[in-house]
C-alpha cells in the first residue's frame, strides 16, 4: 500500500461499494455523488441485491461504474454472507479487493454529500496517511506544547464516518425523536478520533472505509431466522472486528467525514426486528470477551491465528447464531487464502 506524508502527493486508489435494491434511489445517488466520484477518480461498485440485474445503469456513460449482482460472486461467497440484506455489499468488497484497490469505502444508497471537502479524499487521507500521534484537547486554538510541525503519524486501518439529518438509531429512539431530528440534529466528534484499546463503538456499516488488507477479516454478521436476529449485522461485525484489532494492534477511528442521510426506515418494523437482537446485544460482547480470554493465549498474535481463535470462540458460545457466524467467517476468510495478509 502506498502511503505518503504529503496530502498533495497522496496516491489514491479508491473503490466505493454501495448495496441497493432500489433503482430510483441508486440513480439519485449517482447523480448527487457524480462530481465527487470523478474528482477523486473512484471506481464505483453497485451491488444489486438480486441474482440478475433488474434495472439498467448506463455503463457507457459511467465507465467507472460496475453493476454487480449475486451472479458475479462465487458460490462459496454467497454461502457465507447475507443476501436480501445490505450485507450483499460484501460481494463488492471481494471484487474491489481482487481488483487491487487500496481503499474501500461503503455507503448506503440513501446517503448524499455534505457541502465542503470531498468525502472520498477524506477517507483516503485518513486510511493512507493516518492521524497525528499527538492529540490537542482544544479545537479552536493550539495548546501549549502541541508540536507546530512534527505531530507524528499513527496508521488507521478502519474508519467510521457519521450520518447527519437522520441519525443511525434504533427503532424505539427513531419513533420517539424522529420529529426532532431537523431541529435538534445529531452531534458528532468534529475531528477524527482514535478508538482506544478495549473500547467498543456501534459501527455504522452504511458509512465506513478500510484498507485493502483488512477485507479478509471484515464479515458483516449473519442474520438468524430461528433466533430472530436482524439489524445487528454491522454492530456485531464491529464488536468482532474491534476485538480482532485489539489483539493485532490495528487501529479503528471514527468521526468525519459526514453524509446527509435522507431516508429513514420504518421505525415500527425496526422495533419488531430488533427485539431479540437487543437482548443478545447486551450479553454477547461480555461472553465473547470471556471466550477470547480462553482461546487467545501465548505470544502468537499473527492476524491469521487471532482470526481463527475468534472463530473458535464464537463456535463455542452455545448460541446458534454465534456457531453459524464462526463457520461463516472461516468460509469468508478462505476466499482470500491465496492473498497476502499483514503479519
Amino acid at each position: 500500500m502506498r502511503i505518503h506524508n504529503n496530502n498533495d502527493s497522496l496516491d489514491k486508489n479508491i473503490a466505493l461499494v454501495v448495496p441497493t435494491i432500489r433503482e430510483e434511489q441508486i440513480l439519485l445517488f449517482i447523480d448527487s455523488w457524480e462530481e465527487q466520484l470523478k474528482e477523486a477518480k473512484v471506481k464505483f461498485y453497485i451491488v444489486e441485491d438480486n441474482e440478475r440485474p433488474s434495472f439498467n445503469i448506463n455503463i457507457d456513460k459511467n465507465s467507472n461504474i460496475e453493476h454487480l449482482t449475486w451472479s458475479d460472486a462465487p458460490s462459496e461467497l454467497l454461502s457465507c454472507i447475507n443476501v436480501k440484506s445490505p450485507c450483499c455489499r460484501q460481494i463488492g468488497f471481494w471484487k474491489a479487493y481482487n481488483d487491487g484497490f487500496d481503499v474501500i469505502i461503503t455507503l448506503d444508497d440513501d446517503t448524499r454529500p455534505v457541502a465542503g471537502k470531498n468525502l472520498f479524499n477524506q477517507f483516503a487521507q485518513i486510511l493512507l496517511n493516518g492521524i497525528p500521534v499527538w492529540v490537542d484537547p482544544m479545537i479552536n486554538y493550539r495548546s501549549r506544547g502541541y508540536p507546530e510541525k512534527n505531530t507524528g503519524n499513527m496508521p488507521i486501518h478502519f474508519h467510521i464516518g457519521s450520518f447527519l439529518s437522520i441519525p443511525d438509531v434504533d427503532g424505539e429512539t427513531q419513533l420517539k425523536y424522529q420529529n426532532e431530528f431537523n431541529s435538534n440534529p445529531p452531534q458528532y466528534m468534529p475531528r477524527v478520533t482514535l478508538l482506544s484499546n478495549k473500547q467498543l463503538i456501534p459501527v455504522n456499516g452504511g458509512i465506513c472505509g478500510f484498507r485493502k488488507e483488512m477485507v479478509p477479516f471484515i464479515h458483516y454478521t449473519l442474520w438468524n431466522k430461528e433466533l430472530k436476529y436482524r439489524r445487528f449485522d454491522d454492530i456485531w461485525m464491529g464488536i468482532i472486528l474491534k476485538r480482532f484489532f485489539d489483539l493485532t494492534n490495528f487501529n479503528m477511528s471514527y468521526g468525519p467525514p459526514f453524509v446527509n442521510h435522507i431516508r429513514a426506515s420504518d421505525p415500527n418494523k425496526n422495533i419488531l426486528y430488533e427485539v431479540e437482537g437487543k437482548k443478545w446485544n447486551e450479553d454477547f460482547w461480555i461472553q465473547f470477551d470471556k471466550k477470547l480470554e480462553q482461546y487467545v493465549k501465548g505470544i502468537d498474535r499473527t492476524p491469521d491465528f487471532i482470526y481463527e481463535q475468534i472463530c473458535l470462540s464464537l463456535e463455542s458460545m452455545g448460541n446458534n447464531w454465534a456457531v453459524e457466524e464462526g463457520i461463516a467467517m472461516r468460509m469468508w476468510k478462505k476466499l482470500f487464502a491465496k492473498s497476502k495478509v499483514p503479519q
